[in-house]
C-alpha cells in the first residue's frame, strides 16, 4: 500500500526536517571535514567558518521552502512520491549550495563543476538524517496503528451524568457522537444493524473517553470515528462533509478547524 502515514504529514513532522537538516550539515563539517571541504571553501574573503555557516543557513531556507510546498500538497503524496520528494530537496539544496561557491569564487569556474563537486557534499551528508527521520516516522506510525487497532477492540463505556453505566460498545463500532441538547446521540453498528443512542451528559464529559479511543472532534457538537470515514468532500456552499461508510450514506459536519487534522488521520 502506497499510501504515506499520517505523521509524514504534520507541521511538526516539517519543523524537525527543517531544523535537523542545516544543524546535521553543519556539525558533520565541523567534526570530520569531509571532501577537503576546507580547501574548497578558500574563497572569497570570508573565513571556512563563515562560509559553514552560510552555507547552513542556505540549507535551512532551502528546506523551509521546500517543505512549505510539500506542506500544501502532502494530501497528494503518497511513498513513492515522497521518495523522490527527498531526492528533490537534497538536489535543489546543492543547486543553492553550487551558487553561493560559484558567485563567492568570481565565476571562475563553471557552474556545473561547482555544482558537481557541491552535490558529493550535500548528498552523502544530508541522506543519514533524512533516512533516521523517516525509518523514526514509520516506526511511529506503526506504533499508532497498532495501538489503534487494540483500543477500537476494546470496548467503550458511556456512562449517564450520575455516573450510571448506560451503554457498552466496542470502539471500531462506534462512527460518530453528536450533541442534541443536554444529550448526546451515539451512533453505532450492530452488526450490520446501525443504531443510535441517546445518553444524557455533555460532549465535555465524554471528551477523554473519545481521545482514548481515537475519536475525533470534527464539529463543535461532533466527534467521529475516523476509520468509519469513506470520504471528505467540500460543498458548493463551502460547507465540509465526512461522509461515513454505512448504508444508507450518512454525512456528519466539518469546519474549518478541526478539517486539516481529519484530513491528516484518514
Amino acid at each position: 500500500m502506497l499510501q504515506l502515514p499520517p505523521v509524514f504529514k504534520t507541521k511538526s513532522a516539517q519543523m524537525i526536517h527543517i531544523v535537523a537538516m542545516p544543524l546535521v550539515f553543519f556539525a558533520f563539517m565541523v567534526i570530520y571535514r569531509p571532501f577537503h571541504i576546507e580547501e574548497r571553501l578558500m574563497i572569497g574573503k570570508f573565513p571556512f567558518g563563515v562560509h559553514l555557516i552560510l552555507l547552513a543557513c542556505i540549507i535551512f531556507g532551502t528546506v523551509v521552502l521546500m517543505r512549505g510546498i510539500y506542506y500544501i500538497i502532502r494530501h497528494r503524496v503518497d511513498k513513492l512520491t515522497y521518495f523522490f520528494w527527498v531526492i528533490l530537496e537534497m538536489v535543489v539544496a546543492s543547486f543553492f549550495v553550487a551558487l553561493y561557491a560559484w558567485l563567492m569564487d568570481r565565476l571562475a569556474e563553471p557552474y556545473f563543476l561547482v555544482l558537481s563537486r557541491a552535490l558529493t557534499w550535500v548528498l552523502p551528508v544530508l541522506i543519514y538524517p533524512y533516512v533516521i527521520i523517516t525509518l523514526s516516522f514509520f516506526l511511529v506510525a506503526q506504533y499508532r496503528q497498532n495501538k489503534l487497532e487494540v483500543d477500537q477492540e476494546r470496548r467503550m463505556r458511556f456512562y449517564d451524568g450520575r455516573k450510571n453505566l448506560k451503554l457498552v460498545v466496542s470502539a471500531s463500532s462506534v462512527l460518530y457522537i453528536t450533541a442534541e441538547e443536554n444529550y448526546i446521540k451515539i451512533s453505532y453498528l450492530d452488526g450490520d444493524q446501525l443504531c443510535d443512542y441517546m445518553l444524557r451528559c455533555s460532549m465535555k464529559s465524554i471528551e477523554n473517553l473519545c481521545a482514548e479511543f481515537g475519536l475525533l472532534r470534527c464539529h463543535r457538537s461532533y466527534y467521529v470515528n475516523p476509520r468509519h470515514i469513506k470520504a471528505l468532500r467540500k460543498e458548493r456552499e463551502g460547507i465540509i462533509v465526512a461522509q461515513i461508510d454505512v448504508e444508507p450514506s450518512r454525512d456528519v459536519p466539518v469546519t474549518k478547524r478541526y478539517y486539516e487534522a481529519l484530513s491528516d488521520s484518514i
